[in-house]
Protein backbone atom coordinates (compact mmCIF):
# COMPACT_ATOMS: atom_id res chain seq x y z
CA UNK A 1 0.00 0.00 0.00
CA UNK A 2 1.61 3.23 -1.14
CA UNK A 3 1.45 6.35 1.00
CA UNK A 4 0.63 4.55 4.25
CA UNK A 5 1.78 6.65 7.17
CA UNK A 6 1.71 5.31 10.69
CA UNK A 7 1.49 7.80 13.49
CA UNK A 8 2.27 7.30 17.14
CA UNK A 9 -0.76 7.74 19.35
CA UNK A 10 -0.06 8.53 22.98
CA UNK A 11 -1.78 6.13 25.37
CA UNK A 12 -2.26 9.16 27.63
CA UNK A 13 -3.97 11.40 25.08
CA UNK A 14 -7.31 11.13 26.91
CA UNK A 15 -5.83 10.78 30.41
CA UNK A 16 -3.27 13.59 30.71
CA UNK A 17 -5.92 16.32 30.62
CA UNK A 18 -4.52 19.85 30.63
CA UNK A 19 -5.31 22.03 33.62
CA UNK A 20 -4.58 22.78 37.26
CA UNK A 21 -5.23 20.05 39.86
CA UNK A 22 -4.66 19.26 43.52
CA UNK A 23 -4.02 21.90 46.16
CA UNK A 24 -5.38 25.26 45.02
CA UNK A 25 -3.00 27.23 47.29
CA UNK A 26 -0.31 29.25 45.53
CA UNK A 27 1.53 28.31 42.39
CA UNK A 28 1.58 24.63 41.44
CA UNK A 29 4.50 22.77 42.99
CA UNK A 30 4.97 20.60 39.90
CA UNK A 31 4.10 20.49 36.23
CA UNK A 32 3.60 17.38 34.14
CA UNK A 33 3.79 16.88 30.40
CA UNK A 34 3.91 13.93 28.07
CA UNK A 35 6.87 14.08 25.69
CA UNK A 36 5.15 12.91 22.56
CA UNK A 37 5.90 11.93 19.87
CA UNK A 38 9.39 10.73 20.69
CA UNK A 39 11.76 8.45 18.85
CA UNK A 40 13.15 6.07 21.48
CA UNK A 41 15.80 3.42 20.85
CA UNK A 42 17.43 0.85 23.10
CA UNK A 43 21.10 0.31 22.31
CA UNK A 44 23.12 -2.57 23.77
CA UNK A 45 26.84 -2.79 23.03
CA UNK A 46 28.16 -6.13 21.84
CA UNK A 47 30.82 -7.91 23.91
CA UNK A 48 33.97 -5.81 24.13
CA UNK A 49 32.38 -2.91 22.23
CA UNK A 50 31.26 -0.71 25.15
CA UNK A 51 33.77 2.11 24.56
CA UNK A 52 33.25 2.04 20.78
CA UNK A 53 29.47 2.19 21.27
CA UNK A 54 29.69 5.12 23.71
CA UNK A 55 31.99 6.95 21.31
CA UNK A 56 29.69 6.34 18.32
CA UNK A 57 26.72 7.76 20.26
CA UNK A 58 28.37 11.17 20.67
CA UNK A 59 26.17 13.66 18.87
CA UNK A 60 22.98 11.79 19.83
CA UNK A 61 20.91 12.29 22.97
CA UNK A 62 21.93 9.11 24.77
CA UNK A 63 20.98 8.24 28.34
CA UNK A 64 22.57 5.48 30.41
CA UNK A 65 20.26 2.47 30.79
CA UNK A 66 22.61 -0.13 32.31
CA UNK A 67 26.17 -1.34 31.72
CA UNK A 68 26.94 -0.71 28.04
CA UNK A 69 23.24 0.05 27.43
CA UNK A 70 21.59 3.32 26.42
CA UNK A 71 18.33 4.92 25.46
CA UNK A 72 18.75 7.18 22.45
CA UNK A 73 16.05 9.85 22.09
CA UNK A 74 14.96 12.41 19.53
CA UNK A 75 11.96 14.68 19.12
CA UNK A 76 10.49 15.68 15.78
CA UNK A 77 12.03 12.88 13.72
CA UNK A 78 9.98 11.05 11.11
CA UNK A 79 9.03 7.46 11.81
CA UNK A 80 12.06 5.15 11.64
CA UNK A 81 14.64 7.83 10.76
CA UNK A 82 16.48 7.80 14.11
CA UNK A 83 16.53 3.99 14.07
CA UNK A 84 18.06 3.89 10.59
CA UNK A 85 20.69 6.53 11.49
CA UNK A 86 21.75 4.90 14.75
CA UNK A 87 21.71 1.37 13.36
CA UNK A 88 24.05 2.46 10.56
CA UNK A 89 26.34 4.32 13.00
CA UNK A 90 26.57 1.26 15.28
CA UNK A 91 26.81 -1.48 12.61
CA UNK A 92 28.78 -4.40 13.99
CA UNK A 93 29.32 -2.94 17.47
CA UNK A 94 25.85 -2.73 19.05
CA UNK A 95 22.29 -3.97 18.75
CA UNK A 96 19.55 -1.37 18.24
CA UNK A 97 15.84 -1.77 18.97
CA UNK A 98 13.14 0.81 18.26
CA UNK A 99 11.02 1.40 21.36
CA UNK A 100 9.12 4.45 20.07
CA UNK A 101 5.73 2.72 20.22
CA UNK A 102 6.51 0.77 23.39
CA UNK A 103 7.52 3.49 25.86
CA UNK A 104 6.08 6.75 27.15
CA UNK A 105 8.15 9.60 28.58
CA UNK A 106 6.61 11.81 31.25
CA UNK A 107 8.30 15.05 32.28
CA UNK A 108 7.90 16.35 35.81
CA UNK A 109 9.26 19.76 36.69
CA UNK A 110 8.98 22.37 39.40
CA UNK A 111 10.20 23.10 42.93
CA UNK A 112 8.42 20.05 44.40
CA UNK A 113 9.37 17.54 41.67
CA UNK A 114 11.97 15.85 43.92
CA UNK A 115 9.42 15.60 46.74
CA UNK A 116 6.95 13.82 44.47
CA UNK A 117 9.57 11.43 43.10
CA UNK A 118 10.91 10.67 46.59
CA UNK A 119 7.51 9.20 47.47
CA UNK A 120 8.18 6.34 45.07
CA UNK A 121 11.89 5.76 44.61
CA UNK A 122 14.84 5.01 46.90
CA UNK A 123 17.18 6.84 44.47
CA UNK A 124 18.91 9.77 46.18
CA UNK A 125 17.82 12.74 44.07
CA UNK A 126 19.92 15.37 45.86
CA UNK A 127 21.66 17.50 43.21
CA UNK A 128 25.12 16.60 44.57
CA UNK A 129 24.40 12.90 44.07
CA UNK A 130 22.06 12.98 41.06
CA UNK A 131 23.30 15.80 38.78
CA UNK A 132 21.74 16.93 35.51
CA UNK A 133 22.29 14.21 32.91
CA UNK A 134 22.34 11.30 35.39
CA UNK A 135 19.96 8.36 34.88
CA UNK A 136 18.82 5.50 37.09
CA UNK A 137 16.70 2.41 36.66
CA UNK A 138 14.19 2.18 39.50
CA UNK A 139 10.71 1.06 40.49
CA UNK A 140 7.82 3.34 41.38
CA UNK A 141 4.34 2.02 42.18
CA UNK A 142 5.53 -1.45 41.09
CA UNK A 143 6.41 -0.10 37.63
CA UNK A 144 9.90 -0.11 36.14
CA UNK A 145 11.00 3.46 35.47
CA UNK A 146 14.00 4.91 33.67
CA UNK A 147 14.56 8.18 35.55
CA UNK A 148 16.75 10.96 34.16
CA UNK A 149 17.45 14.41 35.56
CA UNK A 150 17.33 16.75 32.56
CA UNK A 151 17.35 20.15 34.28
CA UNK A 152 17.54 21.95 37.61
CA UNK A 153 14.13 20.73 38.81
CA UNK A 154 13.24 18.71 35.72
CA UNK A 155 13.08 14.92 35.39
CA UNK A 156 12.02 12.55 32.61
CA UNK A 157 10.41 9.24 33.51
CA UNK A 158 10.24 6.56 30.83
CA UNK A 159 7.78 3.72 31.40
CA UNK A 160 6.43 0.90 29.28
CA UNK A 161 3.36 1.98 27.35
CA UNK A 162 1.13 -0.67 28.95
CA UNK A 163 1.84 0.72 32.43
CA UNK A 164 1.63 4.41 31.53
CA UNK A 165 -2.00 5.02 32.49
CA UNK A 166 -1.76 3.45 35.95
CA UNK A 167 1.60 5.15 36.50
CA UNK A 168 0.07 8.50 35.51
CA UNK A 169 -2.74 8.01 38.02
CA UNK A 170 -0.25 7.12 40.75
CA UNK A 171 2.21 9.98 40.15
CA UNK A 172 -0.46 12.67 39.83
CA UNK A 173 -2.05 11.51 43.09
CA UNK A 174 1.38 11.88 44.74
CA UNK A 175 1.51 15.50 43.48
CA UNK A 176 -1.94 16.57 44.71
CA UNK A 177 -0.71 18.00 48.03
CA UNK A 178 1.62 20.37 46.15
CA UNK A 179 -0.80 21.27 43.38
CA UNK A 180 0.12 20.39 39.83
CA UNK A 181 -0.30 21.69 36.31
CA UNK A 182 -0.66 19.48 33.24
CA UNK A 183 0.50 21.12 30.05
Amino acid sequence: MTGLHLSRVSPLQNVAVQGRFGSPRGAPGVSFSVRHPMSILTVIARAGQGAATANALKGYTAQWAGPDQYFVLAEGRAEGVLYADVKAALAGIASVSDQSHGRVILRISGPKARNVLAKGTPVDLHPDVFPVGKSALTQMAHVGVHLTRVGEDVFDLSVFRGFSESFWEWITSQAEEFGYQVG
